[in-house]
């Protein structure tokens, strides 16, 4: 329960649950994209909404165009691009999810997972649940789909 210890660990075959933002949240928002180009040498910080992303210096080969989707408001769902970039130092996610419909949640069971392609499922990933202050943490090899997921 709660954030895997593996790196990457599939999810069971059931459905996992994409966590939900209360329907007052996701009123208030339209079409949610951001993009900026971040310094190879110097790295940097990109954040949308309700997740940042954090690039140490030389985690990218080269100066990179870097973007964040989120392709629907009432799930906790977020696109990373330039989709399958890999990174040279892994790179800081922090997902919040203080505004998350929590009714009939685990709150301890919630991790971060990233959608593989070839199997056609959430993976979970290493992360850190902080129920206090409502963030997931964890840290990123690639670039893919990454969501919030409970049991």
């Amino acid at each position: 329960v709660g954030c895997s210890s593996a790196p990457t660990q599939s999810v069971d075959t059931q459905q996992p649950n994409l966590l939900k933002r209360n329907l007052s949240a996701a009123k208030t928002v339209g079409i949610i994209h951001i993009d900026t180009t971040l310094s190879a040498a110097a790295g940097g910080v990109v954040s949308l909404l309700d997740v940042e992303l954090t690039f140490p210096p030389n985690a990218l080969a080269n100066d990179t165009l870097i973007s964040i989707d989120i392709p629907d408001i009432y799930v906790f769902e977020n696109h990373f691009g330039t989709e399958g970039l890999q990174f040279k130092v892994p790179v800081k996610v922090v997902m919040s999810y203080r505004d998350a419909d929590l009714s009939g949640v685990n709150e301890s069971s919630i991790v971060i997972a990233w959608f593989n392609p070839s199997s056609g499922e959430w993976d979970k990933m290493n992360c850190t649940l902080d129920t206090v202050n409502k963030t997931v943490t964890g840290y990123l090899e690639h670039f893919s789909a990454y969501a919030l997921i409970s049991d």
